[in-house]
């Protein structure tokens, strides 16, 4: 079995934390590679909670329907780089999370984290007071340590007259709620009297 191994008498070394990925917009150039990322995602994740027949349909959603997501569908989409390869994304339309994918080898390692507390951030800006999500069953335990709530069951039409069992999911997005960093912000601007008011949610 290989594996690092620790000097003579000495502990283990530390375990190097991951690094935390790089964040931007996504677009219709990145629609190839989300795809790979869907597809990876589901393959190597869903097997868990769903039959073949449901895998295979949901992983079949080609390039061309992340880039009509992006347009016609009003979806807004965020990725997750790391060394200049996309490993994870995002999207939300107005006040829906519309899918969070995360490649198995980038599994665990917070890159599905970061990216639901960057579209809180964004929704939250936008003024949306609670965001929803259909969750797969496998995600639902993700969700929930995030703060979001069942709120019903739910099934979910995909190609080929398949649908999946899914889990209605909502999070509250108070003004106060937030990254520890932006809290801090917010309390010395507030100390300092420069406060900016946030706007109501719908």
């Amino acid at each position: 079995m290989s594996g690092r191994t620790a000097a003579s008498g000495g502990a283990p070394p530390p375990r190097r934390a991951p690094r935390a990925p790089r964040l931007r917009a996504g677009d219709v150039a990145d629609a190839p590679a989300l795809a790979r990322v869907m597809r990876a995602a589901i393959r190597g994740q869903g097997a868990a909670a769903y039959g073949h027949s449901e895998v295979r349909a949901w992983s079949s959603l080609p390039a061309l329907y992340h880039r009509w997501a992006m347009t016609a569908g009003g979806e807004r989409y965020v990725v997750a780089e790391r060394d200049g390869a996309i490993v994870g994304y995002a999207a939300r339309r107005d006040a829906e999370l519309t899918a969070v994918f995360v490649l198995p080898r980038a599994a665990g390692a917070g890159v599905g984290t970061a990216l639901v507390r960057h579209v809180e951030r964004a929704a939250r800006r936008a003024g949306v007071a609670r965001l929803r999500v259909v969750a797969a069953l496998g995600a639902v335990p993700f969700y929930a340590r995030l703060g979001f709530g069942r709120r019903g069951a739910a099934r979910v039409p995909l190609p080929g007259e398949t649908s999946l069992a899914a889990v209605r999911m909502e999070k509250r997005l108070d003004s106060t709620a937030g990254a520890p960093g932006e809290r801090s912000a917010r309390r010395a601007a507030r100390s300092s009297g420069r406060a900016r008011v946030r706007p109501r949610g719908r």
